[in-house]
């Protein structure tokens, strides 16, 4: 199996020089949220560089924080306001690639259960912001996370903790050890005459040690290999280790900044994008990656699949749309990050912004305006709730009979001694109930259990009749599947274009006032 490595960064946001960047919380915050925030700390205002690969953004809280922290402002203006010092440590960030492969919805999942235990659990309150960015090179896609997380514990009542805490240093008898004044050998005081001890500051909680960094690195990877095994998509196995723990010769990428990442974006080559270029190359002929993922087709599959007879070509108004949007974007059409209820659910985003691929969709579904695409989408929403339902109906029967089969796998070793008991009489009985007391008391416990399970009234045990039903239930979950897989494909499909759409025309409305103001610009004597 392939190997991936996996990419991560931690690094501390402050006001120093020596912290990652000298941010403010709250620009760190605006920038992974995309939104535009005020410091209440220096009275600046920061607005976000970029804003249309924002995915999914939200604040995760211990039960002990004010639940006003929610809100990304207030949590982040608070932590400002409460750190005094001009090298404040304000907040720890760590970002990590997600699977391109992965719906926005999975990821979101996945990234909440994973921060809940990994830094929730522990007391931190975490913002974290998903993001899907595109190489508008090469239209790579980079699905990743971006996370903030306090560094101050709080305690009971909702307040900010110390960082830090003196402790004493004790003898070998347990004893404070006195803090001596080279000059008269005596032990020194304060101001106020009190006694001086040696002692040494200790961090109040664990978080900033770099033990914890790998082993939130550890854990991340083995979440992602557990996903990627639940779903079927094991194409890689990704590493947590770095080149030179699993003792390869390969050269790890620098991290390249807003600043480069900017550059690079726009196809302006940088300095540290070069020294990456390099570094490829070099690595190249120890490793080559493989980028594609066969399986996350299968959206394509489902699009095909759709039943068509002779298609005629259309110039359709939902076609024309298609390749106007397409032509204002190097040929592709964009794709919508949040505010979407099936296409969020989307693994192989890419096919969607294939011009003639989505031509393809439309015109086999033989719709030509973008009325009768609202009212296809109405008919096809009818449809996808129906299937939902009887989808769910017959999940939580096959669930059901599972269940019941699987507490007659624990019964059924015990039956044989309740029925040999019974063909006994007398004393031959009792010394086989005798012999045989915990398989005895294993069925009873067994059948119990089982016949507390069983819904229907007659409570009958049929394990025969349960097999076969959930034989029928597993061939009807399958085939409502696949139509419910189907609809929702194409749904998602639906929701590209009306995004699409709705970009056009904004596109179109700035491009006409544009061309009025030349032209107004233009009259003699202005």
């Amino acid at each position: 199996m392939p190997t991936k490595h996996l990419s991560t960064r931690a690094a501390i946001c402050g006001r120093g020089g020596g912290c990652h960047g000298g941010h403010s919380a709250v620009e760190q915050s605006s920038y992974i949220d995309r939104e535009e925030m005020e410091s209440e700390y220096d009275g600046k205002k920061y607005y976000p560089k970029y804003s249309e690969d924002l995915v999914h953004c939200e604040v995760m809280l211990p039960p002990n924080a004010p639940r006003e922290f929610s809100d990304p402002a207030v949590l982040w203006n608070n932590v400002e306001m409460t750190e005094k010092g001009d090298n404040a440590q304000l907040a720890r960030t760590f970002r990590v690639e997600l699977p391109n492969e992965w719906s926005y919805e999975l990821a979101r999942e996945v990234m909440r259960d994973y921060i809940q235990r990994e830094f929730v659990d522990e007391g931190m309150c975490v913002q974290f912001a998903i993001h899907d960015s595109e190489n508008k090179n090469t239209g790579q896609h980079n699905l990743h996370c971006h996370m903030m997380m306090t560094l101050r514990s709080l305690d009971e009542e909702g307040e900010w903790m110390k960082k830090q805490k003196k402790e004493y240093l004790k003898d070998e008898n347990g004893e404070r050890i006195p803090l001596i004044d080279k000059e008269t050998g005596k032990q020194k005081v304060d101001s106020h005459n009190r006694k001086q001890w040696k002692c040494k500051t200790v961090s109040t909680n664990d978080w900033s040690s770099k033990e914890k960094v790998k082993l939130w690195r550890t854990d991340f990877a083995n979440t992602i290999n557990v996903v990627n095994a639940r779903i079927g998509k094991t194409e890689n196995f990704w590493e947590h280790r770095s080149f030179k723990e699993q003792g390869l010769d390969i050269e790890p990428q620098i991290h390249l900044g807003e600043k480069a990442s900017a550059l690079e974006r726009a196809g302006i080559p940088s300095i540290r994008g070069n020294i990456n270029r390099e570094i490829i190359e070099r690595n190249r002929r120890i490793e080559e990656a493989k980028a594609v993922c066969e399986e996350a087709k299968k959206a394509l599959e489902a699009i095909v699949a759709i039943p068509v007879h002779i298609v005629t070509k259309l110039i359709s108004e939902i076609i024309e749309m298609i390749r106007r949007a397409s032509e204002r974007n190097k040929d592709k059409l964009k794709l919508p990050k949040f505010g979407t209820k099936y296409f969020a659910k989307m693994s192989d985003r890419n096919i969607f912004q294939d011009r003639e691929k989505m031509e393809d969709f439309v015109n086999r579904l033989e719709i030509n305006t973008f009325e009768e695409m609202h009212s296809f989408m109405k008919e096809q929403e009818i449809k996808y709730k129906k299937l939902s339902t009887r989808r769910n109906e017959l999940y939580k029967r096959q669930q059901y009979l599972e269940d019941l089969l699987e507490r007659y796998g624990r019964y059924e070793p015990f039956i044989k001694y309740n029925k040999e008991l019974w063909t006994l009489r007398g004393r031959e009985q009792n010394k086989y109930r005798a012999k045989h007391v915990r398989e005895l008391a294993s069925f009873d416990v067994y059948r119990s259990l089982l016949k507390e399970a069983i819904k229907e009234e007659n409570k009958n045990i049929t394990p025969l009749k349960w097999r076969a039903e959930l034989a029928n239930i597993s061939r009807d979950f399958d085939q409502v599947t696949k139509q419910y897989s189907d609809i929702m494909v194409k749904l998602a499909a639906l929701e590209v274009l009306e995004h699409n759409r709705k970009e056009l025309n904004r596109i179109m409305e700035n491009e006409s006032r544009h061309v009025v103001s030349r032209e107004h610009n233009r009259i003699p004597g202005r």
